[in-house]
């Protein structure tokens, strides 16, 4: 559908403006997308690669791709720390119509050992974001609309997004702000900038057998001039590595997930959205579809505060 990038263009640039970031199904298996505090909480390197394809069949629509790699400071010969510095970096790139973005940010998180099993970790995101808008390919019935402004192809600016997360064996849960600088946007659409995002999310692990668990969590986002979205997902995990879950996200879609763990130290997610929307009538698919590679070592488990955290 043609109108599709007019209107994506419409819902990027307005003041009152709807969700500007990248939206993911799979807020569990990606965490540290969302709150910059989750760099460093696992015990070993974190690197996580996805592609998410929204609207499948509609011309223009939402596509994106990010890259992330965190990992623990850890001072040599010490296994068990009970404060720690976490670092990584985050890559996404998302397209939508003729609008695009592309983020490079670096992370530092600070954890601290609250109790036995129990850590409070405060991070932060810092880097750039690169916005692209084609303007040849844009077609409107006034061509002096001030929403192209002087034709500017890119434009570079500041990001920061602060977090706090806590978490331990059975749970976790985590605030951060994404856009936090709100950003005006020069030379495209009138008295235009980056809303802040706040975003809560929060999750429990329930036992069910020894090898057997349920995962629910939920995820919550605010921001300026849109209602509030919220994501809830359920997901049934064996041995911590396979899952089947299902999710909720308000006024959009039903979401169907799974997990499988392959060759030790990789896991795949994938998840496909039943679109609910009016944009059902001319496409209910989405796909997501995220590769993880976590080489933590089993043998060391009893030497850590937290073996691992709730959240995968």
């Amino acid at each position: 559908m043609r109108y599709l990038a007019g209107i994506l263009l419409v819902l990027a640039f307005n003041r009152a403006s709807a969700q500007q970031l990248a939206q993911y199904s799979q807020h569990v298996f990606n965490q540290f997308s969302i709150n910059p505090a989750v760099a460093g909480s696992k015990d070993c390197l974190d690197l996580r690669l996805g592609y998410r394809q929204q609207w499948v069949g509609y011309e223009g629509a939402p596509t994106t791709g990010w890259v992330s790699l965190h990992g623990v400071l850890r001072a040599k010969g010490k296994p068990f720390q009970p404060n720690k510095h976490g670092v990584g970096v985050f890559i996404e790139a998302d397209e939508a119509g003729n609008y695009g973005y592309t983020s490079f940010l670096l992370a530092y998180a600070y954890h601290m050992q609250m109790s036995r099993n129990f850590y409070l970790s405060m991070g932060l995101f810092a880097g750039v974001r690169q916005v692209k808008l084609a303007v040849g390919e844009v077609t409107l019935a006034d061509f002096n609309d001030p929403v192209l402004g002087s034709q500017a192809a890119a434009l570079v600016y500041p990001e920061i997004t602060p977090g706090i997360w806590c978490y331990s064996k059975t749970a976790w849960a985590g605030i951060s702000v994404h856009q936090m600088l709100a950003n005006r946007i020069g030379d495209i659409g009138v008295e235009s900038r980056f809303a802040r995002h706040i975003m809560l999310s929060g999750g429990y692990r329930y036992r069910i057998a020894r090898k057997t668990a349920f995962v629910p969590s939920a995820l919550l986002k605010l921001a300026a001039g849109a209602p509030p979205a919220f994501d809830i997902n359920g997901m049934v995990e064996w041995n911590r590595v396979h899952g089947l879950g299902i999710g909720f996200r308000n006024g959009d879609a039903f979401v169907a997930m799974m997990k499988v763990g392959f060759l030790k130290f990789f896991q795949l997610g994938y998840s496909y959205d039943i679109t609910t929307s009016r944009l059902r009538t001319a496409s209910s698919n989405t796909h997501e579809v995220i590769l993880a590679i976590t080489p933590c070592r089993r043998e060391d488990a009893g030497k850590r505060m937290i073996s691992c955290p709730a959240f995968d």
